[in-house]
């Protein structure tokens, strides 16, 4: 199933992001991970691609080709090229279309150190050749604009790049504030950009992953979440309580101001989700989970 009829339709949809496990590929833990998460019937399911040539790049369509075959999920494999030969990048795709895969997030992925460009150097250069070999296209998208652009206006007209080129889904960076959200929202819809987007919501589990969030990813940190932070800093399960408290108020707000979908990074832990989904329900929200 193409994702993009799954999502855009004024229902408030819910999808997840999951990663392959680093280290030998176990396919009994993927198995149950996927498991967990189609109880509640998300919408899609990304999977995440390693960068740089690691051998964990095949696992990214095992893992989603598992999800569609055994737990009948629609998924997208992510496909970075900044890292990757044109040629590898190429096989990647003709291994993706072989195996059934019909969805696929196109990014330009972070750069890394010592690795020149051989192919595609933006995620721009690779969108044309995947609507044409016939997959839906998604695209990542920046709330509060990408680390290295000048400013959001500039962001949003790459966006629309990426639409005009044949993107037909948008994933947004995580962002912690609605008030971002909905600035880029008005903001998309000033520039033209229709298609569908899907806002990230990450839960809170630690401090250092917040900070790595912050340096990597150049996101803002509302007070509420300062405050959490420090309030459950030496209380792991509190922390993570109190940020899927946070995340689902989030979510509740951005579903009344009528987003298309919420994409939970969900950093493979189903009880996070599991947390998420309940505290929805309880607040009238997903009731079909």
């Amino acid at each position: 199933m193409k994702i993009d009829n799954a999502v855009g339709k004024g229902k408030g949809t819910l999808s997840f992001e999951i990663f392959p496990p680093k280290g030998d590929f176990n396919a009994d833990e993927v198995r149950g991970l996927l498991s967990s998460l189609s109880r509640f019937k998300p919408a899609y399911i990304s999977v995440t691609y390693s960068a740089g040539g690691s051998k964990n790049n095949r696992l990214t369509e095992e893992i989603a080709v598992i999800a569609q075959e055994e737990n009948h999920i629609p998924s997208a494999c992510h496909i970075t090229v900044i890292n990757s030969t044109k040629e590898e990048v190429e096989a990647t795709i003709d291994s993706f279309a072989s195996r059934g895969i019909e969805n696929v997030l196109a990014l330009r992925g972070d750069k890394i150190e010592g690795v020149d460009a051989h192919g595609y150097t933006h995620a721009t250069d690779i969108i044309p050749a995947l609507v044409e070999r016939g997959f839906s296209v998604g695209a990542s998208c920046y709330p509060e604009g990408h680390p290295s652009s000048p400013s959001l206006d500039e962001d949003l007209k790459y966006m629309k790049m990426k639409e005009d080129l044949g993107a037909s889904l948008f994933v947004s960076q995580l962002c912690f504030d609605n008030r971002r959200f909905f600035e880029f929202f008005r903001g998309a819809a000033k520039a033209g950009i229709t298609s569908p987007i899907s806002a990230g919501i990450m839960p809170i589990m630690s401090k250092a992953q917040v900070n790595r969030m912050i340096y990597m990813c150049a996101v803002s940190l509302p007070g509420e979440i300062i405050r959490i932070l420090n309030r459950y800093e030496e209380d792991k399960e509190g922390l993570l309580q109190a940020g899927l408290d946070y995340a689902a108020k989030q979510v509740a707000e951005l579903y009344d101001a009528g987003a298309d979908d919420i994409h939970f990074y969900t950093m493979n832990r189903p009880e996070a989700a599991a947390g998420l989904v309940d505290r929805l329900l309880s607040m009238g929200y997903l009731k079909n989970a």
